[in-house]
Parts: structure tokens; sequence; C-alpha cells
């Protein structure tokens, strides 16, 4: 799961007021006693929203789908996928002006989940669960899904996948059997420097020995979890325990920049990498040897599936469920849509049908790709449509078909992987921002100026950081990070 991004308060506090002036009330809709082992006679039309690049061929699959899904429960499928640059912005304004649409990707990195749920965007879902979303519930479980609410309501699905976080390496393959370089025994950035030094001699082709975009610089390694703005509470390190701290007033964040600097003084990363916006494809083109990764089972090999060289990844830290495992990628129905049961009942099958999974995830067969045996596939050469790469958003990960070169036992491997995390002493806590808002805006305006000048390695980061620092206090971080002190403090004697 990448850095968590989150709106500005007073870009939350703007969206309110404009729904509630566009919309009326937050308050959620009743079931309408849709009989979910009936195919309705009326068609229902369902507009989902997803972040993505477009697909050319959308439209066979569309119909494909309707057909489909005719004789379920006589829906359609209307699929909107936009930009990452546009997703936030364009729903964000539907949002505020009330507009109609069905369904939406949200997370708490993208769209924020927290700020629209509480904002009245998203339909509440717990009246409808049990009748329209049975399976799909059981298979999540009370754990996930009690993760995934707000003020203890759920307002979006979570997708069913790895549930867990572990950060490492990806790397090219052919270079470290090339150098015998054992990866898996490699542990922090001091000890991958020589080998980052070798390479740069060695294959000058080769133009960045390590890269890395704002969400993989060295700052990538610290676990912790983002409260607000630069509040955050550390996993795994007993000098922070129980506490909310400043990150960049740590020792540990100022080695990570320092760090960053030293590697881009010595020509390891690319010299543009501040303002360079084509990271993935740097990776693909072969132009560097590693980066720093958030891996799951198989992560690596889904990366480099069309690429021209094999990706192998090694595992630096421990395996965590984050504590917003539910909300890294959901579904919520919009309070817009007209028949929220219908979409359910879609939410539902696209959850627990692995033909429809399938088809929405790669398109129609014989056409989008090939398939090799009942669960190994191989996507057509310049295929006009597949989501591969973003199956972990739309719906349960467990349906897809395997492709080429990925391991048999892939699923078996997630399933491992999500119960061998550790749950961080703060799993369960939500933070309310209502006292600090205007704070956690003002810090928030603060980081957007100074963040990427002390962690992208460009710039020497200790100068900066006093400046930062000194920003952050007049924008009123010690309020916000006392604040949430104090509902930690409570949560953890509730908790023990």
């Amino acid at each position: 799961m990448k850095l968590k991004r989150f709106l500005s308060a007073a870009s939350a506090l703007t969206l309110t007021a404009a729904m509630l002036a566009g919309c009326g009330s937050g308050s959620s809709k009743t079931a309408k006693g849709e009989d979910p082992s009936v195919v309705p006679e009326d068609t229902y039309e369902i507009n989902w929203y997803l972040m993505g690049t477009a697909q050319q061929d959308v439209a066979s699959v569309e119909a494909s789908v309707n057909e489909y899904l005719k004789d379920k429960i006589n829906a359609t499928l209307k699929i909107h996928r936009l930009e990452s640059s546009q997703y936030t912005k364009k729903l964000s304004t539907m949002i505020a002006a009330g507009e109609y649409f069905d369904l939406a990707f949200t997370a708490n990195w993208c769209l924020d989940y927290d700020a629209n749920a509480s904002n009245g965007a998203w339909l509440a879902l717990d009246d409808y669960i049990d009748t329209y979303l049975p399976k799909t519930a059981e298979q999540l479980g009370d754990d996930i899904l009690d993760n995934a609410r707000v003020n203890g309501s759920l307002y979006a699905i979570p997708a069913l996948k790895e549930m867990a976080e572990q950060r490492g390496w990806a790397y090219r393959k052919d270079i470290a059997e090339k150098y015998n370089i054992d990866m898996d025994s490699i542990k922090t950035l001091d000890e991958l420097e020589p080998v980052l030094k070798m390479i740069k001699e060695k294959e000058p082709d080769m133009q960045y020995p390590i890269d890395w975009g704002s969400d993989r610089t060295p700052e990538a390694l610290i676990k912790y979890e983002q409260i607000a703005a630069t509040a955050v509470i550390f996993y795994d390190n007993e000098n922070y325990e129980g506490k909310v701290v400043n990150l960049v007033e740590t020792p540990e964040y100022l080695e990570a920049c320092k760090t960053a600097n030293r590697f881009y003084n010595e020509g390891l990363i690319k010299k543009d990498v501040m303002t360079a916006s084509d990271f993935e494809q740097r990776l693909k083109d072969g132009k560097t040897f590693c980066y720093i990764e958030f891996l799951k089972p198989g992560k690596a090999q889904e990366t480099a599936a069309n690429y021209s060289f094999e990706l192998e990844q090694s595992p630096v830290t421990p395996i965590w469920q984050e504590n917003g495992a539910g909300t890294g990628s959901m579904m919520a129905v919009s309070r817009t849509s007209k028949n929220p049961e219908r979409v359910m009942r879609f939410l539902e099958l696209l959850n627990t049908d692995k033909y429809l999974n399938n088809l929405i995830n790669f398109g129609i067969e014989g056409k989008h790709y090939t398939k090799l045996d009942d669960n190994y596939i191989e996507i057509s050469e310049n295929t006009p449509y597949t989501l591969q790469g973003y199956t972990w958003m739309t719906g349960n990960t467990f349906l897809n078909y395997l492709i080429k070169g990925e391991a048999p036992d892939k699923m078996e491997q997630l399933a491992d992987f999500n119960k061998e995390a550790q749950k961080p002493l703060d799993y369960g806590f939500k933070f309310d921002p209502t006292n600090v808002e205007m704070e956690i805006a003002a810090c928030t305006t603060v980081m957007s100026e100074y963040r990427r000048q002390v962690i992208m390695g460009s710039m020497d980061p200790e100068p900066i950081m006093k400046e930062y620092q000194s920003k952050l206090k007049d924008a009123g971080i010690d309020k916000v990070i006392a604040e949430a002190q104090s509902q930690y403090d409570k949560f953890l004697a509730e908790k023990d």
C-alpha cells in the first residue's frame, strides 16, 4: 500500500459545505426490499468509476458483461476509467455537485474514503449487507469489515486481496545472477550501496542503479502510520511505543533523507528525480537495477509481466497488517445511486463469480487473452483490453486467473501472507480530526512545499529540514500531535 494521501481539512470542509448544499443530508437510504433471489424485470445501468488507463476495447467487454448479467440481475455496466492524475479531481467535483453515479473506487490514499464517508458521499451499507452481500461479507470477515468502518458504519466494501504489507527490494534477476548478488542477504541501504556502485561501474548502460518515485525513497523503509500531516505512529520502533510523534523530527527520517541525498550525489539515481514523472517507464526500459517496493507474493512477477526481463523480490521488513488494512482498496456505492440494491447485487457477483470477475479483469477469451488451462492465461500481445496490474482494485483477487509465469501456488502464498502478518499496537485506532482540522490543513500545506525537497535526494536535507520543522510548528503540528496523543492514550487504555 502506498504512502497515504489525505485531503486537507480545508478541502474537506469545502466539500462538506458543497455537498450539503447540493445533496441534502448525508443520511443513508434504507433497503427497498429487492429480492436478491429474483431477476428483476426492469434493466438498470450501473455507472462504475475506476482509476486507471482507459481501455480501447471496453465496449466489447461491457457487451459481454451485460449479456451475462441479464439473466443474473438484469443490469448493464458502464465502465469509466480515469487516469490517476484526473480521478480524484473528477470524482470530487461530481460528489460536491451531487451528480449521479453508482459505484466508485476509493481508498485511504485515493478519493479519501474517510473524508467522503463523513461528508455523506457514500451510502452506509450496514442495512444491506445481510441481504445483498452475505458471501462477500463472510469472505472478508468481521475484522476487515470493522477495520473499514467510519464512526461505526461501513461505507464501502474492501477488495479481498493481500491484507498485509512488506517492504523490500524488487530487482533485475539477470543482473543479480550475472554478478552473483544475493539480494536476500541485503537488509539496509548501507549494505546495498557498494552493490549499486559496482553496477554503475560495470553496467554503464544501466543509468540508474537504484531508482525511486516519491513513495519509494529511503523513507519507505521506515514503517509508520500517518495519522495527520507529519503526525505518525511507528510500527516497530520501541523508542516510540505508545507515542504519536512528528516524523520530521525523528533521527530515522533525517537519516533516510541524508541517504537519499548521498545516493544522488554519488550518481546512483536519476539527476532530475525531483521532477521526473516517468518512474514506471524507466523500470520497464531496464534502466535501473533495483528499487524499494511494497511487496506481496508474486509482486515482482506481476510488475514485470510485460517487460523484456524478469524481476525478483527480496523482503527487508516484517509483514504487517496495517491499521488501514481494510481501506487500501474499496468500492463505495454513491448516495446518488438510483438503485443501490442492484449495485450491491453486482458487487456480490464480482466477489463470488469467477467468470464475471475474470471477464472484467482480463476481457474476452480468444480476443484479449488465451487460456492455457483451467487456471492459467496468456495476455495477448498489444491487447486492447486488460486490467492486469489493477486486479487488486476490482473485487476478489483470489478468483483471478494466473498469468503465464506466475507461481502455481500464488493464491496460497497470498493467503499465508495474510495469516503471517503482525498487527501493530495501534490496530483499530481511528483518529477524529474535528478539533484540529484547521491545523491539519495548514500542516498539509507545509508538507506539500517541503516534503519532496527533503526526501527525493537532490538537495541537502539538513538546512531544509530545520526550516520545514519551524514552518510545521507555526502551522500547529504540536497541537495536532497533542490531540492525536490524547485520543491514542484513550484507545490504548480501553484496549488494555
